[in-house]
């Protein structure tokens, strides 16, 4: 056999293995983090009188519509603020799905800290960089063997993702959308809002791969 051949045949052999053992831990990732979010169901909860109170929050002139990428419909009523707290909490309702959840609206000079997100800054317009760690013991609380982490990226307008597995059972998640930067009473709040999504199999509730790999997932809202 000559030279030649001999390195062709080395070479099929070879380099597709080689190939598996690189990609090898995306590939498992993929199926271990990813695929199961297929399976999440967005909660919803409509009755009568919350579509009356959504009638009620799209007339006021207070209140915020939008339209999501995924042709969801949702309103929130103008953020309300306590006399000791920054923070804004408002509820957010969809006539389109039933979907609810809840909004939050925090300085942009003093940065969003909740669930499993320490810190965020704002990049330019509505791109923000957002850190992500074991804040205050909020995963270590509910799982005892997870180790500390820390993941910054950065997050564009309607950008949804998962925050946390939130139950014993890993079969429950958190789901955060942002909504950009919006101005209240002259001052720039990050807007974000957050619901929850149920699945029938668990999911491996590991940090930080299971908040990166929910990144680009489409949630339905």
């Amino acid at each position: 056999m000559k030279d030649s051949d001999k390195l062709f045949v080395i070479s099929t052999i070879y380099v597709p293995i080689m190939m598996i053992l690189l990609f090898y831990p995306q590939i498992n990732e993929f199926y271990t983090y990813s695929v199961p979010l297929n399976n999440v169901v967005v909660w919803d909860s409509y009755v009568v009188t919350d579509l009356d109170e959504l009638k009620k929050i799209q007339e006021s002139k207070e209140s915020v519509c939008f339209t999501t990428p995924s042709m969801n419909y949702f309103c929130y009523e103008k953020p309300r603020f306590s006399d000791n707290s920054l923070e804004g909490i408002s509820i957010v309702r969809s006539n389109t799905t039933g979907t609810f959840g809840e909004l939050h609206a925090e300085p942009t000079d003093r940065g969003l800290s909740y669930f499993t997100m320490k810190n965020m800054t704002r990049v330019d317009g509505d791109n923000a960089m957002i850190t992500f760690g074991d804040r205050d013991g909020y995963v270590k609380n509910r799982i005892s063997t997870q180790a500390s982490f820390e993941f910054s990226t950065v997050v564009k307008k309607f950008e949804t993702f998962v925050s946390d597995c939130n139950n014993e059972e890993n079969k429950r998640v958190t789901i955060i959308q942002y909504l950009g930067v919006s101005t209240i009473n002259d001052k720039d709040y990050f807007i974000t809002w957050h619901t929850g999504g149920d699945m029938e199999n668990p999911i491996r509730c590991d940090y930080p791969q299971i908040i990166k790999h929910s990144f680009g997932h489409d949630f339905g809202i």
